[in-house]
């Protein structure tokens, strides 16, 4: 197991590692941009000062990264607010945006790559003409991605505003609409709470979790996706303390078509990050496996693309490479992937 996986399961451990342990442990750290997130968990587990000498100041810095970050999130959404407020148009928040807007621990330290909303599909043609006009600006231009976007995927083409850099997804759904699984947006936005010291709507507790595993073991390729692991693991420890969550967690999955993306959440947090989750919600999730083959086969792919490899070991670009086929051939029908396959070929792997 990598030192990083070893810490995050075990942060008492941490007194046992020589100066070569704890230098491998902040590469991997820095590998899977998490030393800001290791450093809230070695804080949080009064570790902090068995770390040698320099190497809190190095890991608590890293936060300085994540804050301001959050402050890019916050300004963003308040333009965009005075963008789409004068017209009624509800925003969701996704994501990383909806951690840090509710308060959650899982978003102290936390990267963000980009900000998530989602918006009601009815509601999408204003929307774009506004933020068109507030200077957001798509810079997808090729027919066939454009088309892509709109007609099979759940969200619109990448934004950036003309004078910041932060990219803004606009969803109107959570997952492809060509996908395998389909949860509906209604249900979504019918159990969303509104956030009593702002403007916006973020996803019920259950929703937040199982978007989560939906996005490393369905929409996404798993590989690289550590980070999102990390989320499972941090937000089933911090809602899985609510009253009813776990009772009402199962019949939840069930009504967004979600219980396989649930089952390899629970299953893949277990065993690599020794989360603690109750025994009888492991058995019924169980019963929303994959096949036998099927588990074998993600059994060996999934840690092996998720554990940090650097730098002892060689990258697993095969698993990575059949995790990537599986994510597409989850996103669509097979002769769209086919096609769609064909075409990124030819313009060298780019969207």
């Amino acid at each position: 197991m990598s030192l990083l996986l070893f810490t995050i399961r075990d942060p008492a451990a941490l007194s046992t590692l020589s100066r070569h342990q704890w230098n491998l442990l902040l590469r991997e750290s820095r590998s899977q941009r998490l030393c800001a997130r290791l450093s809230w968990i070695i804080e949080d587990r009064g570790q902090a000062a068995v770390c040698p000498p320099g190497v809190w100041p190095d890991l608590s810095a890293q936060r300085f990264f994540s804050e301001y970050k959050q402050a890019q999130i916050r300004l963003e959404l308040r333009k965009l607010q005075k963008a789409l407020g004068p017209l009624g148009i509800p925003i969701m928040l996704l994501k990383g945006a909806a951690y840090v807007h509710a308060g959650l621990r899982v978003a102290r330290g936390r990267d963000f790559a980009d900000l998530d909303i989602m918006l009601p599909r009815e509601r999408l043609e204003g929307a774009e003409t506004a933020l068109e006009r507030g200077n957001w600006i798509c810079e997808t231009k090729n027919r066939y991605d454009q088309r892509y976007y709109r007609r099979w995927t759940h969200e619109l083409p990448p934004l950036h505003h003309r004078t910041r850099s932060l990219e803004v997804d606009v969803h109107h759904a959570l997952l492809p609409l060509t996908g395998r699984l389909r949860p509906d947006p209604a249900l979504i936005w019918a159990a969303g709470r509104q956030l009593r010291d702002a403007p916006y709507v973020v996803p019920c507790p259950e929703d937040l979790l199982l978007h989560a595993a939906a996005q490393v073991f369905q929409d996404g390729e798993i590989a690289g996706q550590l980070g999102g692991l990390l989320d499972l693991h941090q937000l089933i420890g911090e809602l899985g303390t609510e009253p009813g969550f776990w009772d009402r967690l199962l019949p939840r999955a069930e009504a967004l078509q979600l219980c396989r993306p649930l089952y390899y959440g629970l299953r893949f947090t277990r065993s690599m990050l020794d989360t603690k989750i109750p025994a009888e919600i492991l058995r019924a999730a169980q019963a929303h496996g994959p096949g036998a083959l099927s588990n074998r086969v993600m059994g060996l792919l999934v840690p092996r693309v998720l554990e940090p490899r650097y730098p002892i070991r060689r990258p697993a670009r095969a698993a990575a490479w059949m995790l990537y086929l599986r994510a597409h051939w989850l996103r669509m029908p097979p002769g769209l992937l086919i096609l769609h396959l064909f075409r990124k070929a030819l313009r060298g792997g780019k969207d």
